[in-house]
């Protein structure tokens, strides 16, 4: 059996710029498992990397003749569920050139709504249901049943599937909870030195070490990742040792040449020990590469003293969430025994900055209690803390969610086209904003933040890595054509 893993032509994330391109984390990971498994000849076709249109697309997969396609994501900043759409019309491309070709999708979206997904595209004949990108189990034992006479796919956790008229949604799988039992991710299969970071950055790549978030907040877009039968294993954090994450590092840096490095987990700094084996396997490799995370606050505050360390081995660049403009605000949002409010935000961004390392922050505008009190509070709140980048999202009631269900329950969404479903649109009002109130409100906080005397000269210059500038700049650049497109409901995907 012959499996191939699509990428289909599409566009990005508006503010990283037109030419952002990296491995699809989900397909290096599950490539990597089917491969060791012998369950099938693995391959990936990367249209965005390669620039195909959906012509070029049809003909690679004429001749490729794959027996099975699939289609997926685990990163919602590569798209969204606004990915989706490009998904479906690549499926019906294929099955109209050839039939037989069987369909599978897995990770966002498909996990939270396997059913609806299906019943609205024809075209897909398989789910898998897995968690956070739990993906292989459940793909593995679906290709061995395939190459049988009669497969029983109602034994296998984790799968939805046509049967008759009707979709069957089997029994959910557990989670993997030894991700260091996976193989490293298949890099061989993608065309490497097409990646390239934010428009600006060469010799670049992604990685995704973890799977779950402690946090689970009410809002967060990691819910189109989980499976809405058993919503505990959203908090269910697993993540790959220190060692294990430095030696993917270094196969990145050493064999395939990159030299920046964006780790997309949600919650990369939740566990201490790997942060602590991290460091030292980092210290012994001495690799060429700089780095960049996702993390929470009051996990690098925990790790204040390896901080110094981090940056001698690479970080240059932290993200984290700011959830509120209010302690009271920030403390509802965040799960967990330690206290952080704005002056602890405050102080941990001033110390990393002090060991010359930039920090990104990101916060949400569209609340149903939102008014212009509100956002122009968690701006001041913002704008006290200091971050160098602010990327100012806007609300997407993620199905699953707790915000979801309230949103549907009381029809508050007014935008149902799911090509706009990317972070970046507004699609529902305030209880006292409109859409296009909330919009203009979110765009004065952009420009009043950038405003600010001293704020834009620190970026280009108050720091060593020049990757902090280089980044920067393709922001700027891309700004208002990002602000733009969301005010006119533009489809940047």
């Amino acid at each position: 059996m012959k499996l191939l893993f699509i990428t289909p032509p599409m566009g990005n994330w508006a503010p990283w710029g037109d030419r952002h391109l990296a491995c699809n984390s989900l397909y290096s990971q599950v490539a990597a498992f089917v491969r060791e498994k012998k369950s099938a000849d693995v391959e990936v076709l990367d249209c965005r990397a390669l620039g195909f249109n959906d012509s070029e697309m049809l003909e690679e997969v004429r001749k490729r003749r794959p027996d099975a396609v699939f289609f997926g994501s685990v990163i919602p900043a590569a798209g969204g569920a606004a990915q989706l759409n490009r998904f479906h019309a690549a499926m019906k491309r294929i099955k109209e050139i050839a039939p037989q070709t069987i369909t599978v999708g897995g990770g966002l979206m498909y996990t939270a709504m396997p059913r609806e997904i299906m019943q609205e595209n024809p075209q897909l004949d398989f789910v898998i249901v897995g968690v956070f990108g739990d993906n292989e189990y459940t793909l593995w034992e679906l290709l061995e049943e395939l190459k049988n006479p009669a497969p029983k796919l109602d034994e296998i956790k984790g799968l939805a599937y046509r049967k008759g008229g009707e979709i069957v949604l089997n029994p959910r799988r557990g989670v993997i909870a030894n991700l260091d039992e996976l193989p490293m991710p298949a890099y061989d299969l993608f065309p490497m030195d097409r990646y390239y970071g934010y428009s600006v950055l060469p010799h670049y790549n992604e990685a995704v070490t973890s799977r779950g978030c402690e946090g689970a907040c009410h809002f967060c877009y990691e819910w189109w990742l989980v499976d809405p039968r058993n919503p505990r294993d959203f908090t269910t954090h697993r993540t790959r040792g220190g060692k294990q994450v430095a030696d993917e590092m270094e196969l990145l840096n050493k064999q395939y040449g990159v030299k920046a490095l964006t780790f997309m987990d949600d919650d990369f700094n939740s566990d201490r020990q790997k942060m602590v084996d991290l460091v030292e396997e980092l210290e012994k490799k001495k690799l060429d590469l700089s780095w960049f995370c996702l993390g929470r606050a009051q996990n690098f505050i925990r790790d204040a003293d390896l901080i110094p360390r981090l940056r001698k081995v690479g970080m240059y660049q932290v993200l984290i969430g700011i959830d509120g403009g209010t302690d009271e605000e920030i403390a509802e949002a965040r799960k967990g025994p330690m206290k952080v409010g704005v002056k602890e935000l405050k102080e941990l961004v001033q110390f990393l900055r002090q060991n010359d390392i930039s920090t990104i922050a990101t916060y949400l505008n569209g609340f149903w209690e939102d008014d212009e009190a509100k956002i122009r509070q968690r701006f001041r709140a913002v704008d006290e803390i200091d971050p160098d980048i602010v990327m100012i999202q806007l609300l997407n009631p993620i199905p699953g969610s707790p915000i979801y269900k309230r949103a549907v329950k009381e029809n508050l969404v007014e935008i149902k086209d799911l090509s706009l479903y990317d972070l970046e649109h507004c699609i529902m009002p305030t209880k006292y904003l409109s859409r296009q109130q909330l919009g203009e409100l979110t765009g004065w906080a952009f420009q009043a933040f950038y405003s600010k005397p001293g704020r834009i000269e620190r970026i280009l210059n108050g720091y060593t890595s020049p990757y902090v500038r280089m980044k920067f700049l393709s922001f700027k650049e891309n700004a208002a054509k990002f602000e733009k497109g969301a005010a006119e409901d533009a489809v940047a995907i």
